[in-house]
């Protein structure tokens, strides 16, 4: 799959150890793979062995855009940001993805991506500017964080140029530093540390090219359909702009070509402190500050303006907290063993000390700077069993979204090293919806059982899907969601706006399934249909368990949920499904519902859903590894042929 609209044709390579430059043409991998996490994957695959590790010099930091991103395209502003993290346990390949100008600009400055390896003797940063890559020093700039460094930067170049950067808490191999970018994003999952890991600060890029589309006014048409649509589209629910107590909304911000924005924002306390917000880690801090001042302060607010500022990620900084309150309540840790003001949890004075103790591994931050399983490992048995309370073994989030309500989202749980979020959102929007319909009698939400059946119908492989009476149909959806999302990722769209699930402006609010293919024809001029499309999701969906198997994971075994799924225990709300919902009611059959409040999932029916899963996708159902026949959708018969003269055999890659 290759085309001159759409695509600039160009991956930019840089070797930061001999400080080497070259491209290399994206049409070598876009056939097959599109762009964004497809590409990325086939890169990582072809480049990288088992014994690479995260840190390793070589481990490459891909980003990659997708041929929608830097055209008129609605809320395809995204770059997917991806290799072998540094965050994971144990370290695996995942991906993670940032939005606002930097991807579009990238793109408009000559390359769909970017693939950096090796490590620079010194600190440098990167200048990308119309087609030319530069290397400039940034030992002046090593040690400062995000807000310093980024305005340096701006005045040396004196070009407005949208940077990607890293604050201190990338500097010293900290496995839980975000990359930053403009209008409030990030890339989660270690990404930040891994550039720091390579002495790279930030990269700088300027682009005055146009990326030109095939057929201009049919993207127009869609961009005019999708408003029309998304009169109370997902980014609504989740985008009321109501801020916390004491803070006002002063503007929204839209990323590259987004028509509708959604709950980025510029927000300014009563105090007069500002900064932009765009999900609910702006409030991250508010359970100590609650607990210590007796409502919301400053504190909160600022907590995530710095946690920016250092490149740390907020979810894990969470995760951390949770974890060390835990301990100190139980005596596994004192405060003179952690060397912070325990008393002061809940304060900015707080919340530094913990920043610069993490960012400059001192002390107890030493320990920290691992992040919450390998902290909690470290400190034995029972600190290990407080964190499996809420997090998986590789230590992503355990409940949101999860089986215990949506079992359709075992798979997902089960099999992905990252439970991917824009599948988890895909699952739980809809439901979201019609539990808001269900609590407000119609009036909020157009989301009704007819509705959400319909939903279920076109989009996920029929209305069983959501009859929570039966197991039935919850594994064929998993796949078709999966499949969407890993297709979604390499054109790269916005989560919160695609797929197009529900449809304000239709008699039976349906949304359409067709859009994104739609799209990605008119901007590239080629004929590609819904099914083809998905057809590429699901050969990169397998490509990406090809790396996990290659890289260490074992299959089956690996494949469990964590064993608080099968607990019964009273749990407080962990998205915003139960925050509508308490009950955790969902339809079964005809009008009847049921309430999973209180329940566990049942081993039993998780290894029917399973044995079902594994062969709608083609894998082992007595290994999870995959079949020759669905390898041979991944990769090309000389790849498969030249893998196999090596000795090697790719079903236990």
């Amino acid at each position: 799959m290759s085309s001159k609209f759409g695509w600039t044709g160009r991956i930019l390579r840089i070797d930061l150890t001999g400080q080497k430059i070259t491209e290399q043409p994206t049409a070598e991998y876009s056939r097959r793979f599109i762009g964004g996490l497809g590409i990325g994957e086939k890169i990582y695959w072809d480049e990288t062995s088992p014994d690479t590790t995260a840190f390793d010099a070589q481990n490459p930091l891909i980003m990659m855009t997708g041929p929608l991103c830097g055209t008129t395209a609605p809320a395809a502003p995204r770059m997917v940001v991806c290799g072998k993290s540094p965050c994971t346990y144990p370290e695996r390949f995942v991906s993670a993805s940032i939005a606002g100008f930097f991807p579009a600009e990238l793109k408009k400055a000559g390359f769909d991506g970017m693939v950096i390896t090796g490590k620079a003797e010194a600190p440098v940063y990167l200048h990308i500017a119309d087609g030319k890559a530069s290397v400039h020093t940034a030992a002046h700039l090593w040690g400062m964080n995000n807000i310093v460094a980024r305005k340096s930067i701006e005045q040396e170049l004196s070009t407005s140029p949208k940077i990607l950067s890293i604050g201190s808490g990338c500097e010293n191999r900290v496995r839980i530093g975000n990359l930053i970018g403009d209008l409030g994003g990030s890339a989660s999952m270690g990404f930040g540390s891994l550039m720091g890991s390579k002495n790279l600060k930030a990269i700088a890029v300027n682009g005055s090219g146009r990326i030109i589309e095939a057929n201009p006014e049919e993207v127009r048409q869609v961009r005019n359909k999708l408003k029309q649509m998304t009169g109370q589209g997902f980014h609504n629910i989740y985008a009321q702009l109501v801020p916390m107590p004491g803070t006002e909304t002063i503007k929204k911000l839209h990323c590259h070509a987004c028509p509708q924005g959604c709950w980025r924002s510029v927000q300014r306390r009563i105090s007069g402190c500002e900064g932009i917000r765009k999900c609910h880690m702006g409030s991250w801090y508010a359970k100590w500050d609650i607990k210590l001042n007796g409502s919301i302060t400053d504190a909160t607010f600022l907590a995530a303006d710095l946690a920016n500022d250092y490149s740390l990620c907020t979810d894990e900084i969470l995760f951390l907290l949770l974890w060390l309150e835990k301990c100190l309540e139980r005596g596994i840790l004192t405060e003179n063993l952690t060397g912070l003001p325990i008393a002061l949890m809940g304060s900015l004075e707080f919340i530094q000390q913990l920043f610069e103790m993490i960012s400059k591994r001192e002390g107890f931050g030493n320990v920290l700077a691992e992040g919450a399983v390998r902290a909690a490992a470290s400190l034995g048995s029972e600190s290990a069993a407080i964190v499996s309370e809420f997090l998986t073994s590789s230590g992503r989030p355990a409940r949101t979204y999860g089986p215990k309500s949506l079992i359709m989202s075992t798979p997902v749980f089960a099999v992905e090293q990252r439970p991917a979020i824009t599948t988890l959102h895909e699952i739980c929007q809809p439901f979201t919806k019609w539990a808001l319909w269900l609590k407000t009698e119609g009036k909020a939400s157009y989301v009704s059982t007819a509705v959400l059946r319909g939903i279920a119908d076109r989009f996920w492989g029929g209305p069983e899907a959501v009859d929570f009476s039966t197991i039935e149909g919850k594994a064929r959806a998993a796949k078709i969601i999966q499949d969407r999302q890993y297709a979604k990722e390499c054109l790269v769209l916005c989560d919160l706006v695609w797929p197009v699930l529900d449809d304000a402006s239709a008699e039976d609010h349906v949304g359409d399934p067709a859009l994104e293919s739609r799209l990605l024809s008119a901007v590239t001029g080629l004929d590609i249909s819904q099914q083809e499309l998905s057809c590429i999701g699901e050969r990169v969906f397998n490509l990406n368990r090809a790396i996990q198997l290659r890289d260490g994971r074992k299959g089956l075994q690996d494949d469990v949920l964590s064993e608080t799924c099968y607990v019964v225990r009273q749990e407080p709300p962990a998205d915003i499904f139960d925050f509508y919902n308490p009950e955790r009611l969902l339809p079964g059959k005809g009008d009847e519902l049921l309430s999973f409040k209180m329940k566990a999932v049942d081993r039993e029916q998780i290894r029917q859903l399973m044995d079902e899963y594994y062969a709608l996708r083609g894998w082992d159902a007595h290994t999870g590894l995959l079949k020759n026949e669905t390898l041979e959708t991944v990769f090309e018969a000389q790849e498969l042929q030249a893998f196999c003269n090596t000795g090697k055999s790719l079903k236990r890659c």
